[in-house]
């Protein structure tokens, strides 16, 4: 396993803990995809993970419905490109729950960024009836090699 058996059972631990507390029905398809899931190079595609999942024999659905519900149950960020890929990319949570990135609507290059001032601001808020659990923060733009190329052919 590519992301680590310690990837795979926090996330399975994670999820069993989701299906628990909101009385879901467990089944051995979903832990196949979150095996899927954790194996992948992050971040992937759904049709990454449909690939991934093939020898499984798991259908759209399924693989589609598993994205949802690991999502709402806090085990992946999924992130809607604007340009450049045109596909929504998945990406197992990580430990410390806290996710910055520029990304380049032209060429779909991902930076991550790392502004603790930002993140400060963000867990100090009081949120009246809300308790902040984690947060992603994305900032679209054009980056350096595509202003430059732009700037080129100008």
């Amino acid at each position: 396993m590519d992301g680590s058996n310690k990837t795979y059972d926090a996330a399975l631990e994670r999820l069993n803990e989701y299906i628990a507390d909101h009385g879901m029905r467990h089944t051995p398809e979903r832990e196949m995809v979150l095996m899927c899931v954790c194996q992948l190079p992050q971040p992937f595609t759904a049709d990454e993970l449909e690939q991934a999942c093939q020898n499984d024999r798991i259908s759209h659905g399924t693989i589609y419905n598993a994205l949802e519900l690991f999502i709402t149950a806090q085990i992946l960020h999924a992130n809607n490109r604007q340009k450049g890929r045109h596909a929504t990319e998945y990406e197992l949570i990580s430990g410390n729950k806290i996710r910055m990135q520029y990304i380049c609507q032209e060429c779909g290059r991902t930076v991550e960024m790392h502004d603790k001032a930002i993140s400060r601001l963000i867990r100090e808020r009081k949120y009246s009836n809300f308790e902040l659990q984690h947060f992603s923060l994305y900032v679209y733009g054009q980056c350096k090699i595509c202003r430059s190329k732009k700037a080129k052919q100008e």
